[in-house]
């Protein structure tokens, strides 16, 4: 809806009705219900001949138009409802199905935005929508889905028997701003600037206090202290009505209406005043004493102007190329938005099984010094593998974040950013073993995949694979119904020992990161129906009915083999297969697996990964082991491992097979326990059985966790860029986004015209948080709840980056969350230019390091140049070659002469960058590119870089 609203007034409240259906049931969620809510204003005139936010009278009244939508919350779920409406009116009825909170419930209140684009998500009572700074000006009105509105219901919602209840719910203005007229012709643009440098626009938060009013922040995220109105075409017609809408704020210092008509600009300034909520100030000739009689009147846009959409290079236009040189394809044609890629997850590092007093064994670490160790099953018994068996502290090496837990906050929100800049769409939780679900690691990596979500990651949804047997985990199912999806019910459940979360119920409030198929509303489980009793027992039948169920098949050669109950057929997905893997229900799912515990010995079933023969990672079907070549014990990659053979094999095959969905087996298991792997037998197939046995990882060779490792220097993140290369190739790249036209920018720290500037490479803010958990104990520790990982490096935390040009300098711009640190502080504020695109040149394809060293004052820095040997870390700076730079607050721009980066005025520019503050840490003389994903902040992390490709015309 366009809201009308006026000068001077308070806009009147609307009055909404919120139909419903109850049920007697104890829950928070009384359960899913369609829903009517009725928008009426008693006091709107219907003679008004336009729509939605027209200006009714000059009292605002709003009218709501036909297809509006908003954004309603109950219970933690958040739906889009739409208009009914066949005429703009002043009454709209709004469809749609959501659950209804019970009114005995903690928040038993409805809410509801507009608009519904607005990005609002919900959060802990709070409600977060972003107002952009960018608006396009419409005659007498707003534009489409641009000012900002909320409602909360005035009553808890009723309980009762009636099919049909009213709940009333008043929608409130958030926004306030200016409405203004100009007298001249040919005004193409108005922008109007805080003096002072207040938020105008921005993400902001807002919630209900216990009277039911709104209470706004004063946090504004991604804050814009300028508005821009660009004019329709022909420009702002005079004499009539536009609006600029901004956040409410106290302009203390005043603000300055820039106009703009052709290529000349004006300005009006404005002492300080007041803008409050649902009150829009009067300017009826915003151009009186503004000269503009020397533009040329026509619609040309200046040299200034943006002349085209400012649009974002979100992560699949992000570039990187790995150790081993492959680089990652972008602008594939034909990108699909119905194949999602999944990702096998282990959330059991939680430090509460197995005996870890002896500590941990990093089995690719002992290889290095003992390399017969575990090939000679006779000689195991040594200090360094004492009698361990079953879930004992065993890796096949170090992950790059340590030997962390999975209750780590820092190291789940690591995960949430490198799946989501992959392009995962889910994980699924391995709760294959046994009936352990470990949710208390769950619930941790829910609170903060949450939170990064609001952060603007697109953070992968949640699913569960339980155990691969038809008859088993009865009472795992009963325990994550019940503790995880949060459904009301008498169950009782005596095993949740090993989750430690008694009294923890989700009660759905994390309902948004479920998984679910296309076009199903019910969470997906890998898991079967059969050990359930839902003719006899209640409680069995609402889990039943609860969930859409796919049965996991546990071989890795057998097929699909649909599983029959309650009169129906369940069709299977795999969690891992040999290659060629199964085409799982005609096409709705296949896996890829970096290797498989199997071998020809076992006729390709599961059997112990260090014997011989095994499908490591350089195993391929067409050439077996023919590629395999075993490390050199203390040189880390260097064996046929870091190749990823196997893995590109099945990526192949599924790429030709092309699947709804994509099982990727895995990201994080690293878990080497030790047992006596039993004789097998399938058919006529028979095989002996193996003592001293490693079943699903052994080293680097004999394992398929895709998350980096330390093991293999810079060759550990391989498998995680050629997990990039093919989900893009499976899911598409979108086009490269629109480029500004040249721009000359002023260095003063105004940063005027930056808004402007396209593309607009955004970061996510809020991952700078510092480190302080529990390790998993290493080598011989005890007690290992004493020791913790601790890092403090987070300190900039990088949220936007753009870029401009003109012939004599290349232009950066750069933000953070917070006020920028000090120019002194190590390590600081560094920009990492590739300038050919050539990863064979200079430090891992970085020619150019600003602020290698410290800058010399608060406006001055230095170019270095890449000067190690061979690829190695090393930069020569020269003191004349330096760069003019400005800090404001969390705000940084600089401009770098074109001939400090070997470009002259006519070259096209085409080039790589990333920023990062407080890492690339020099150990001896190595300095390791990981160190990227570890310490302070990289935008974008990783090896990923921001790519400007400026357009040849």
């Amino acid at each position: 809806m366009r809201n009308s609203v006026l000068c001077k007034w308070l806009v009147l409240p609307l009055s909404v009705l919120v139909v419903s259906c109850s049920q007697e049931n104890e829950s928070e969620i009384i359960g899913k219900r369609d829903l009517v809510i009725s928008a009426t204003q008693e006091t709107a005139k219907s003679e008004d001949p336009q729509t939605r936010t027209v200006l009714h009278d000059e009292e605002g009244h709003v009218w709501w138009s036909p297809q509006d939508r908003i954004v309603v919350f109950s219970g933690g779920e958040s739906v889009v409802f739409t208009s009914a409406n066949n005429a703009a009116a002043a009454s709209a009825q709004f469809n749609g199905t959501i659950s209804i909170p019970d009114p005995s419930s903690s928040d038993p209140y409805i809410k509801a935005v507009y608009p519904y684009n607005a990005n609002p998500t919900f959060q802990g009572g709070s409600v977060t929508a972003t107002l952009p700074s960018s608006q396009m000006g419409v005659a007498g009105t707003f534009a489409d889905d641009l000012i900002l509105l909320a409602a909360r219901s005035t009553s808890p919602t009723p309980s009762g028997s009636s099919s049909t209840v009213e709940v009333p719910m008043v929608f409130e203005h958030l926004c306030t701003g200016v409405k203004f007229k100009v007298s001249q012709e040919n005004i193409t643009k108005v922008k109007m600037t805080a003096t002072g440098g207040e938020p105008l626009a921005g993400r902001v938060s807002f919630s209900w206090n216990n009277a039911g009013n709104i209470v706004i922040s004063s946090s504004v995220s991604s804050p814009s202290s300028s508005v821009t109105v660009n004019a329709p075409a022909g420009g702002f017609v005079p004499d009539t009505w536009y609006y600029i809408v901004t956040l409410p704020v106290q302009l203390s210092l005043g603000a300055t209406f820039t106009l703009t008509c052709g290529d000349v600009s004006g300005d009006r300034v404005a002492n300080a005043f007041n803008l409050d909520r649902g009150v829009y100030m009067s300017a009826p000739a915003l151009d009186e004493g503004v000269d503009l009689t020397n533009s040329g009147g026509g619609d040309e846009p200046g040299p200034d102007e943006p002349d085209v959409e400012v649009q974002l290079a979100g992560p699949d236009t992000w570039v990187a190329t790995d150790e081993l040189g492959r680089s990652l394809p972008i602008e594939i044609e034909g990108k699909r938005s119905d194949g999602k890629v999944l990702m096998f997850y282990s959330s059991w590092h939680t430090g509460q099984h197995g005996d870890y007093t002896g500590g941990i064994v990093n089995i690719t670490g002992v290889q290095n010094t003992l390399r017969k160790l575990f090939f000679d099953s006779d000689d195991y018994v040594t200090d360094y593998w004492g009698s361990r068996l079953g879930y004992d502290p065993c890796f096949w090496g170090e992950p790059l974040f340590g030997y962390y837990r999975t209750t780590d906050p820092w190291v789940l929100r690591k995960h949430a950013e490198m799946l989501a800049d992959a392009g995962v769409d889910a994980v699924f939780f391995d709760c294959t073993n046994g009936e352990l679900l470990w949710l208390d690691a769950v619930k941790v990596l829910l609170e903060t995949w949450s939170a990064a979500k609001n952060d603007g990651v697109n953070v992968p949804k949640i699913a569960f694979t339980l155990n691969l047997f038809p008859q088993l985990a009865r009472d795992t199912k009963r325990a994550l119904y019940m503790l995880y999806y949060g459904i009301s019910s008498p169950l009782t459940h005596e095993k949740d020992a090993n989750c430690s979360l008694k009294g923890f119920y989700g009660r759905g409030e994390y309902s948004d990161l479920w998984f679910r198929l296309e076009g199903d509303d019910k969470p997906l489980i890998m898991a079967y129906p059969g050990c359930l009793d839902i003719v006899n027992d209640a409680n069995d039948k609402a889990i039943y009915d609860f969930f859409t169920w796919r049965p996991g098949q546990p071989d890795y050669v057998y097929g699909d083999s649909p599983y029959s109950f309650d009169n129906k057929q369940f069709h299977q997905w795999g969690w891992l297969q040999d290659y060629p893997q199964t085409v799982f229900n005609g096409g709705e799912q296949m896996t890829v697996g970096v290797a498989q515990n199997a071998s020809d010995y076992s006729h390709g079933h599961a059997y112990a990964f260090n014997s011989s023969g095994s499908y490591g990672r350089s195993y391929t079907k067409a050439h077996g082991n023919d590629n395999l070549v075993e490390r050199t014990p203390g040189v880390a990659g260097n064996g046929s491992y870091i190749y990823g053979y196997n893995f590109q094999e099945q990526w192949d095959y599924a790429l030709q097979k092309n699947p709804r969905h994509i099982m990727v087996t895995q990201w994080n298991e690293w878990n080497a326990a030790r047992t006596d792997w039993p004789a097998g037998s399938a058919g006529s197939d028979s095989w002996n059985g193996f003592s001293n046995a490693f079943p699903d990882h052994f080293d680097s060779e004999r394992s398929r966790d895709i998350e980096p490792t330390c093991n293999w220097g810079d060759h550990g993140d391989n498998y995680y860029y050629q997990l990039v290369q093919n989900v893009r190739q499976y899911k598409g790249a979108g086009p490269y986004p629109n480029v500004t036209r040249p721009k000359t920018m002023e260095i003063d720290g105004d940063f005027t015209g930056w808004d402007e500037v396209s593309p607009d490479f955004k970061h996510y803010p809020g991952n700078t948080m510092h480190r302080n958990h529990p390790w998993q104990s290493i080598y011989g520790i005890n007690n290992p709840g004493t020791y913790s990982y601790v890092n403090n490096t987070g300190r900039n935390d990088f949220v936007d980056a753009r870029v401009t040009r003109d012939d004599e300098y290349v232009y950066f711009y750069v933000e953070t969350k917070e006020n920028i640190s000090d120019f002194t502080d190590d390590k600081w504020m560094r920009l990492l230019i590739n300038i050919d695109r050539d990863a064979t040149t200079g430090w891992k394809g970085y020619d150019f390091c600003l602020n290698y060293i410290n800058p010399s004052s608060s406006s001055q820095g230095f170019v270095s140049v890449a000067s190690g040997e061979n690829g190695a870390w090393g930069w020569s700076t020269d003191d004349s070659a330096t760069f003019d730079y400005a800090v404001n607050g969390n705000k940084m721009e600089l401009r770098v002469p074109r001939s400090l980066l070997g470009l002259n005025s006519t070259d096209k520019l085409d080039f790589e960058f990333k920023w990062c503050d407080n890492n690339l840490v020099t150990s001896g003389l190595v300095t390791r590119i990981l160190n990227l994903y570890v310490d302070g902040d990289a935008a974008p992390g990783g090896r990923f870089n921001f790519h400007y490709k400026e357009p040849v015309e």
